[in-house]
């Protein structure tokens, strides 16, 4: 699904089972990923081109896009 963040880019991020990882792609290159729990979410920073923040903004608007999980808001 391809998420627009607060940076003004558009980051591809992939579909995954519930409590999966959710890889994070710009330009083909992997960024980062993030993990949809019942209570919080779990970011992994792995370019210097984002950061915990942004992340977290990407999975609340995946979220939004209805990308999450059944059973997860």
């Amino acid at each position: 699904m391809k998420v627009k963040a607060r940076d003004g880019k558009v980051y591809d991020v992939a579909n995954a089972p519930p409590e999966g990882v959710h890889a994070v792609h710009l330009d083909g290159a992997l960024v980062g990923s993030f993990v949809l729990l019942p209570q919080e979410t779990r970011v992994t920073v792995k370019s210097t081109r984002v950061t915990d923040a942004l992340l977290t903004d990407i999975a609340d608007k995946f979220v939004d896009m209805g990308g999450g999980p059944m059973g997860i808001a």
